[in-house]
């Protein structure tokens, strides 16, 4: 009898899966968004944290609770490069050492600390570690730097579970299916026969056509343990093949956040990046998943339609799904991988046995579409 699949979807700090994404950096808010003394309340993994940017202009990054009395750290202000509490002042540095107690003697200070947390920018956005120990070495994307065009960066929300968008990711088929309009329109409609393989750092994805017009084979990486990595076709928000890398990271069991960075050519319109979806597609998810309206309603030069289509998709599972329920084919080979790889991890480490040591190379990874001039498609 095959043994039971391991629980993926739930990440508390004590859960299996908690304690494995807890051993890597994630995103966790844009640069752009944190200004100077506005300190920010962050969730990851279902836990809350007080993020700020000091006078310096360097993050940092604490738990939410002031050891005084509990109160959110976020709702206070920021002086200099340190955080004080709203409720009696008690102010913390970077490091989470008390540097003041206004009504208590300064011995008492240097008794005091609250946990604080290695943060790091790269390439638009605040990564954060928070998990035991020291961090990881930090990950780079030389395919997304030094690009003549930058790159844009954005964040969105997905309401469930984590996992169940970085199956979407080894999924190439759908492409077919849930964004149908916009793969018409730019002619890529062959249906791939999908490969997969695991790397040292994740799984190589190739969907494979024969080619003719836009029908390219799209190759796609994914980086664990819930990072991907494609080549994407043009849609409603931007007008190119482009290479985007995104995170999907956990709030909480059962909503998720994207954060993602799309190279840009030179060619791509400078007010690009400020380009906001109207309405917000998390209403326009919510509108369809009750029956309010239908996805081919949405304007198909809606800017957010792949985010709302993708949404549809997920969610319309449900927030966490029983996955011994599915029935899988051929097409299903990532999504199958990728059960695997993270069943034998999470393993592993329920048994006290070292987990894979997962390493991209320093180089760039292959792309079906190597070049930026080569980008720019409609």
């Amino acid at each position: 009898m095959a043994a039971k699949q391991m629980d993926f979807a739930h990440i508390g700090p004590e859960t299996l899966a908690g304690r494995y994404l807890r051993r890597f950096w994630h995103p966790i808010h844009r640069s752009a968004d944190l200004q100077i003394g506005r300190p920010v309340r962050a969730k990851l993994m279902g836990e809350f944290f007080t993020l700020w940017r000091g006078e310096s202009g360097e993050a940092h990054m604490v738990e939410d609770a002031c050891p005084h009395r509990q109160t959110a750290l976020s709702l206070g202000w920021v002086a200099g490069d340190n955080i004080r509490c709203f409720y009696h002042g008690w102010e913390f540095s970077g490091s989470g050492q008390c540097m003041a107690m206004p009504a208590e003697k300064k011995s008492f200070e240097a008794k005091v600390q609250v946990r604080a947390y290695a943060v790091r920018e790269y390439l638009g956005l605040i990564f954060a570690y928070i998990g035991e120990g020291d961090p990881p070495a930090f990950v780079r994307y030389p395919e997304l730097e030094n690009s003549s065009g930058g790159v844009t960066v954005h964040q969105h929300p997905v309401p469930c579970n984590y996992f169940q968008r970085i199956e979407n990711d080894l999924d190439e088929l759908h492409i077919h299916f849930v964004h149908a309009v916009t793969a018409d329109r730019i002619g890529l409609h062959e249906m791939p026969e999908i490969k997969v393989s695991e790397t040292p750092y994740g799984i190589r994805r190739e969907g494979h056509r024969s080619g003719g017009g836009r029908n390219v084979t799209r190759i796609g990486h994914f980086i664990m343990p819930n990072i991907s990595m494609v080549d994407l076709p043009p849609s409603p928000a931007h007008n190119y093949w482009t290479i985007t890398a995104s995170w999907r990271v956990p709030i909480d069991d059962e909503t998720m956040m994207t954060f993602a960075i799309r190279l840009r050519p030179g060619e791509a319109p400078a007010h690009e990046s400020h380009r906001v979806a109207s309405p917000d597609p998390m209403q326009l998810t919510e509108d369809i998943l009750a029956g309010r309206m239908r996805v081919q309603d949405i304007d198909p030069k809606y800017p957010g339609l792949f985010n709302v289509q993708d949404n549809v998709a997920m969610a319309g599972q449900g927030r966490i799904v029983d996955r011994s329920k599915d029935r899988l084919g051929q097409s299903d080979v990532g999504v199958i991988l990728i059960r695997k790889l993270y069943d034998r991890e999470l393993r592993a480490l329920a048994q006290g046995k070292p987990t894979k040591k997962w390493k991209r190379p320093d180089t760039k990874l292959d792309f079906a579409i190597s070049e930026v001039s080569a980008y720019v498609d409609v």
